[in-house]
């Protein structure tokens, strides 16, 4: 039985039993004889019977709530714990990003140094080439076509 139809039932219950008891109760107060005697227990089986039929539809409920409010606390604790793990993921990630950042960092600054000494050296040798090839006493070009490439 779904929880709506319970609920739909439940209220017919305590329909009932509102107009049930003010019943028994008043057969109750009418003078003994054996007609009354059979309404008597009649209508208090009927009371007792749609008291509690409303008591266990009502308890059924209660306990579907109480088994909802477990499986949401533990979908929470699930998710919490999801999240928690996304967490230490993204924290892992960013350390390896900065690692790389740094590597990548002191790598551009040993090329940047590299190419620094491969260009002096460069500039050296074609000095040392154009002093060499140029004879003595003519004067020496400004620069050589090859730095001016460069």
């Amino acid at each position: 039985m779904t929880a709506n139809n319970r609920r739909v039932v439940r209220m017919l219950c305590k329909a009932l039993l509102l107009i049930s008891l003010p019943l028994a109760g008043f057969v109750w107060a009418l003078p003994d004889d054996a007609t009354n005697l059979a309404a008597v227990v009649a209508l208090t089986l009927v009371s007792l019977g749609v008291g509690f039929g409303g008591e266990y539809l009502a308890s059924s409920t209660e306990n579907d709530i109480q088994e909802l409010d477990a499986r949401i606390a533990v979908d929470a604790q699930r998710r919490a714990d999801e999240l928690a793990m996304r967490d230490e993921k993204l924290r892992q990630f960013d350390r390896i990003v900065n690692l790389l950042t740094e590597q990548n960092h002191d790598l551009r600054g040993k090329l940047v140094s590299v190419q620094i000494g491969l260009q002096r050296k460069k500039d050296a040798i074609l000095s040392a080439a154009s002093e060499a090839l140029a004879p003595e006493g003519i004067a020496q070009p400004a620069q050589s076509v090859f730095a001016r490439a460069s």
